[in-house]
């Protein structure tokens, strides 16, 4: 008796097969078996859960790498080496619905691992008055464009232009997708929508001297949110374009506001601490505090985010997702998932030029129990020329 020709199952029930599938992984292998099987699934499954994240670790940015990344996988318990030569040279600053944000030199464009899209975003190499920006001493960006003349008082501050960090309203195959930028210029955020020609800027008219100051920032709902070190929020309405400052005093310790929170303003508070034995470790006390608007706009602390998980990466970005639909039992609602960092002993050697070990913890927001749940990942530097790690939401879309 032969064997059962499985490339000759029918269409409609290799269709009714890969709806079923709910792992990333899986439906990829399930495309794979064969031609038949592949024609009869969606490249771009809409079905799927949003999958549980993947860490990128560091890597040095001394454009002598061989474009290896690793990426950790939770559910799987295994690291991915994926051979990303787009990210060749490029320093990634920002992970977003699946997307990594690149940035060479004047170029920015988004990029999905998984499938090896690639989209362009607008250069910032247009005219300064594209920008809307003007020198610090002009009397009014419309009358110092007027009579502005490139060749006699040119301006070279784009071409040293730094994004600190890029995010995404969605993925960027919806039509409504919006990119968001803080940079190291004078305009420091802007926007666009894909296919834009150039970026809007967002004008940022400070009523105090230290909110110029942005360390973090985040969009929700329709409102841009911005940090600052002092725990100062800003709020953009950018549908009826105007601003709203929240203040409020946290002292210094490390602020992040946390991406794609539904309805609520999240923020992670942490610092630096030496254990008992001695040995330096980059060890997160943690906070979690929750907008609100209750009376008079504050932060509240948070022991509860409900069936949430908040991520918290070295490269500082944070990120919410539900935990209903996570192939991962340990990973339970109302907590935080965080990359954990731990000198290597017997250093002399300064902060940024020691070595650190990785490991995956997961805190529980309501007893404060912390479980190191991958053990040892490798051994990384956190200087300047080290790419820092980020999380990743593995998407076909």
């Amino acid at each position: 008796m032969m064997d059962p020709d499985w490339c000759l199952l029918p269409p409609e029930l290799l269709q009714c097969i890969a709806e079923k599938v709910t792992s990333l992984g899986d439906y990829i292998r399930f495309r794979a078996v064969c031609h038949p099987w592949r024609s009869a699934s969606s490249p771009r499954r809409r079905h799927l859960p949003i999958q549980l994240p993947w860490l990128m670790l560091p890597y040095k940015l001394d454009g002598l790498d061989n474009s290896i990344r690793l990426f950790y996988d939770l559910s799987a318990s295994k690291i991915h080496r994926l051979d990303l030569p787009e990210t060749h040279g490029a320093e990634i600053c920002g992970s977003s619905h699946g997307w990594l944000i690149l940035h060479n030199g004047q170029v920015t464009s988004l990029f999905n691992p998984i499938t090896r899209d690639m989209i362009s975003l607008p250069p910032y190499t247009v005219p300064p008055s594209h920008l809307g920006l003007a020198p610090y001493d002009s009397l009014d960006d419309v009358s110092f464009f007027e009579t502005w003349d490139p060749n006699e008082s040119p301006m070279d501050y784009v071409e040293t232009l730094i994004v600190k960090k890029a995010i995404l309203t969605s993925s960027p195959l919806d039509t409504s997708c919006m990119v968001f930028v803080h940079t190291s210029s004078l305009w420091e955020l802007a926007f666009c929508k894909i296919g834009d020609e150039r970026w809007t800027v967002i004008e940022f008219q400070a009523n105090l001297p230290m909110e110029y100051d942005i360390c973090d920032f985040s969009y929700s709902n329709g409102f841009l949110y911005t940090i600052n070190p002092y725990g100062s929020v800003t709020m953009y309405n950018l549908i009826n374009p105007s601003r709203m400052l929240f203040l409020s005093i946290f002292g210094l310790e490390r602020k992040h506001l946390v991406d794609q929170v539904d309805g609520d303003v999240l923020l992670i508070l942490y610092g630096i601490r030496r254990n008992y034995d001695g040995v330096f470790e980059r060890e997160i006390e943690y906070r979690v505090f929750r907008l609100s608007n209750d009376g008079a706009p504050d932060w509240v602390e948070a022991t509860d985010v409900g069936q949430n998980v908040l991520f918290l990466s070295g490269g500082c970005h944070a990120l919410s997702l539900p935990s209903a639909n996570m192939q991962l039992p340990d990973l339970g609602g109302n907590s935080m998932c965080y990359d954990s960092l731990e000198i290597l002993p017997n250093q002399q050697r300064g902060y940024w030029d020691s070595w650190f070990n990785h490991h995956i913890k997961l805190a529980r927001l309501d007893s404060g129990r912390v479980t190191d749940i991958t053990g040892q990942l490798g051994s990384f530097q956190m200087s300047r020329d080290w790419q820092k790690s980020l999380w990743l939401t593995p998407s076909l879309l």
